[in-house]
């Protein structure tokens, strides 16, 4: 973190996370962005320059915001689709086609075999962990490089509503195929297909512990996730005192009329049992080792059952029964409340206006049957106009703060990284060593809620921390005189602002910088000069090595008096200008303007 005393710590003083303070802190202290640049740190990972996710191109989509806003959006819910209707972009497709990437195109099949049967056998290099390795590693490029960012947000959102701890036994070898076929292909279709996909997966059933469901006793762990988390959340959980006999009915003319309002103890008891000899094939006695789910019907409790309100009698078939409970659970207006406030949440803030959630409700049952319901339930929510609070309103800008993924991959789509995180690569693993620490893994949240999408979670110093070390460790890797740096920051310097001393002024780099940074500018002329951001960036480029006098702010660098007489190019002492450099690039996406969206 810098040398000769010139550390970002002076600087990180005022961070969001010092003291402990709270969301509203890091907000107060955030200048407005125009609205393209809102639109794109919210609905995907931040503007990059260059790109169809840029501010300019952006911009050019109508003559209004509202028009911009249309255009964007259903552009960005109708992304390229590769003949296996998944989401496809070349240049990431380009990166994913690497030799580290040798699971992502395998089938469930091919991965049960070679990373589950075979995958840990003696001899042979062990394979079980390479599906789940790839896949996180395939999602910081997607994320990086994708011009999918809305879809890499949802893909995200699904993948943590239908939480699946990635390095679980039987979760690990076959990720690509839960990541692919379950989450990713679903993420804009059919909640009730999705649904189904989750309930015969064997990652979701040792997860959950349907597994080991069997009458005549139950297991209820899957049913109770399923309903509290998965379809009508605990916000239509009536408590443990009623009986299903006492839940009032959804009154007539509404969505649902005559079923029960929400759910009870009992109805999760219910589901357990009609669940019970739901499992998978994992070989042992004469079964096979295929991964494939199939009912021991032996371990079935074949007696009638009722999961709210609805009824199946005693020696119901048993995929006529469970479909039956899927279908009431995926089709209950509750499920569509739950998931249309975690939506919003999302994508509005943390308290989302009930406007928004209830017409986004209303689209998500009135669509319940339709291949494209999520597609449409996110339009209502992104486009509804429900005045302040809706996505519209440009007011909702720092009320989420930004999780340790979404600072990482901004900070590096910002400084212009062009890094492919794969498995197998010394870079890689070094990135991966250190973010991790910042307790966002992908896929690496054991509980089965998923992790956590309030701002307050993330507003502890280690998050932050170690997100920050991780950008500070890109901005520095690669910087011998053999090596490309991953971060080319002199680079940009060099090209986009000019090779003259004159130019490298300590006020000139901090407002190159901010402008690059944040794709925008408070003021046309000035830009960032006059901001408090701008004053205190500038100055860490001024400090002098006894941390206590100054250079001259516009003074160029290498053009100025005894002790600064070498280039942001140069990396010697006392100055150590090309780290002080990217230092100062580090001040400004460590500050609270960009860690709030």
């Amino acid at each position: 973190m810098g040398r000769a005393g010139l550390s970002r710590r002076t600087f990180l003083a005022g961070s969001p996370v010092e003291g402990g303070s709270r969301g509203a802190g890091l907000s107060s202290r955030a200048l407005t962005p125009p609205f393209a640049v809102y639109v794109l740190g919210r609905l995907g990972f931040g503007p990059r320059k260059g790109t169809a996710f840029s501010v300019q191109q952006f911009n050019a989509l109508g003559a209004t915001d509202d028009a911009r806003l249309t255009a964007f959006v259903d552009q960005q819910l109708n992304p390229t689709l590769d003949p296996g209707g998944h989401v496809t972009d070349p240049d990431v497709a380009a990166r994913l086609a690497h030799e580290s990437f040798a699971t992502l195109n395998k089938s469930f099949d091919q991965l049960w075999l070679d990373h589950e049967v075979n995958g840990s056998l003696s001899g042979q290099p062990y394979t079980r962990d390479w599906p789940i390795r790839e896949v996180e590693r395939a999602v910081f490029v997607r994320a990086f490089h994708s011009r999918w960012g809305l879809f890499e947000q949802l893909a995200d959102f699904w993948h943590n509503h239908f939480n699946c701890y990635g390095y679980d036994r039987y979760a690990a070898p076959t990720f690509v195929s839960w990541d692919r076929d379950v989450i990713r292909k679903n993420a804009l279709g059919n909640f009730r297909t999705m649904l189904q996909k989750t309930f015969e997966s064997p990652a979701m059933l040792y997860f959950l512990d349907n597994y080991i469901n069997r009458a005549p006793s139950f297991n209820e762990n899957y049913a109770r996730e399923i309903i509290e988390l998965h379809t009508l959340g605990s916000i239509n959980y009536l408590g443990p005192d009623l009986q299903q006999n006492q839940v009032p009915l959804i009154a007539a003319g509404q969505p649902g009329a005559g079923w029960p309002v929400g759910y009870v103890d009992a109805d999760v008891y219910e589901l357990a049992r009609s669940f019970t000899g739901w499992t998978f094939y994992r070989g042992g006695g004469s079964n096979p080792n295929t991964g494939l789910p199939y009912l021991v019907t032996d371990q079935h409790d074949i007696g009638q059952k009722t999961v709210l309100g609805e009824f199946a009698a005693a020696n119901t078939p048993y995929a006529s029964e469970h479909q039956r409970f899927l279908d009431r659970l995926a089709y209950h207006p509750g499920t569509a409340r739950h998931i249309a406030l975690k939506l919003a949440r999302r994508f509005l803030g943390d308290d989302p206006p009930a406007s928004v959630v209830d017409a986004a409700a209303r689209e998500f049952w009135d669509n319940r049957t339709a291949p494209d319901q999520i597609k449409k339930t996110v339009r209502k929510i992104l486009l509804h106009d429900g005045g302040p609070g809706s996505f519209r309103d440009l007011g909702n800008f720092g009320n989420k703060a930004r999780k340790p993924f979404e600072t990482v991959v901004a900070a590096l789509r910002a400084t212009g990284v062009d890094f492919t995180v794969r498995r197998n690569d010394s870079a890689s693993d070094g990135f991966m060593d250190r973010y991790r620490r910042s307790g966002h893994r992908p896929f690496d949240w054991r509980p089965p809620d998923g992790f956590p999408d309030h701002s307050s979670y993330w507003l502890g110093g280690g998050a932050y921390v170690h997100a920050w070390r991780t950008i500070d460790w890109v901005l520095d890797q690669g910087l011998n005189a053999d090596q490309t740096p991953l971060a080319p920051v002199l680079a940009i310097t060099l090209a986009e602002l000019g090779a003259a001393p004159a130019l490298h002024t300590p006020n000139t780099l901090a407002n190159f910088w901010l402008t690059r940074v944040f794709d925008w500018a408070p003021d046309a002329t000035a830009g960032w000069r006059g901001t408090e951001l701008h004053t205190q960036v500038a100055a860490f480029m001024c400090r002098n090595t006894d941390t206590v006098t100054y250079f001259g702010a516009d003074v160029g660098i290498g053009n100025g008096p005894a002790g600064n007489t070498a280039g942001i190019g140069t990396d010697a002492g006392p100055n150590y200008w090309h780290s002080r450099l990217r230092g100062m690039v580090d001040c400004i996406v460590f500050s609270p303007q960009f860690m709030v969206r």
